[in-house]
């Protein structure tokens, strides 16, 4: 797998920094830092390679231009420090440029991320789509989620070629948060990628409205979240909520009774 999208959206009845929050960090997996190439010079003298190829990079937008495309999004903007590394920054920006004359119905855009995570704390809703390398897109992907509630409001989409792994964000262990104590958002909302990626639009968006109305209620909700509901509790209430309409009309029926 190559990249890494993390959507970022504000879900309703879930407190947050900022509201009307929505959009997707698209984070490329394979190179830069996370390469691990290190090694000591002298003793106390330490060297680690960035590492950035033009083909890796050019895969990696291809790959970001097109789910925006297909998402509808409208900007993207790159994420970089090319005033500094220019050379390994430099090149993975020339491939973002490159790329983006093959969608010309997206804008691209281009920030510093020190500037990019000042904007994010500001004023995050100006911003639709942000490609980056593999450290700033864990930085900023991780900052992002802060912004619109932490862990409870976004999960990660891993892709490759012909494959791809729904994730939720890392979180604590079991030990410290207890046996059905654990909130089920971080969980259950990867799960709603996946379905979407599945086709199964229509369960995703029951699910989450569901999921958004137990919120918004505020009676059932796990330690971390403000209440004191269990794992068990949160789950069956918005399981009861996201079961098809058609349900009581069936029960009904069944019954013998008329409709109202």
């Amino acid at each position: 797998m190559y990249a890494t999208v993390r959507p970022l959206k504000n879900l309703r009845g879930l407190k947050a920094r900022f509201d009307n929050v929505d959009m997707l960090v698209i984070r490329e997996i394979t190179e830069d830092l996370y390469a691990a190439i290190e090694h000591e010079v002298v003793p106390g003298v330490v060297q680690s390679i960035k590492v950035v190829t033009e083909a890796a990079s050019r895969r990696f937008f291809r790959f970001a231009f097109r789910w925006a495309k297909d998402a509808g999004r409208k900007v993207v903007h790159c994420v970089h420090k090319a005033n500094i590394l220019k050379l390994a920054d430099g090149l993975f920006l020339e491939a973002f440029r490159a790329t983006a004359k093959e969608f010309p119905e997206i804008q691209a855009k281009e920030i510093i991320v020190d500037n990019c995570c000042m904007q994010m704390v500001s004023k995050p809703q100006q911003f639709d789509v942000l490609v980056m390398g593999n450290l700033y897109g864990d930085i900023v992907s991780d900052l992002g989620a802060g912004v619109v509630g932490g862990i409870s409001a976004t999960a990660g989409i891993n892709v490759g070629d012909g494959i791809r792994c729904y994730e939720c964000f890392h979180g604590a262990g079991r030990e410290r948060i207890g046996i059905d104590r654990a909130n089920p958002l971080p969980l259950l909302l990867p799960a709603l990628d996946l379905l979407h990626g599945a086709g199964e639009k229509d369960a995703a968006v029951r699910i989450w409205r569901a999921m958004e109305s137990v919120l918004t209620e505020g009676a059932i909700r796990t330690a971390d979240l403000g209440g004191t509901a269990s794992t068990t509790e949160m789950t069956a209430a918005i399981v009861r909520g996201a079961r098809p309409v058609l349900t009581p009309i069936v029960s009904t029926l069944r019954a013998g009774r008329s409709l109202p």
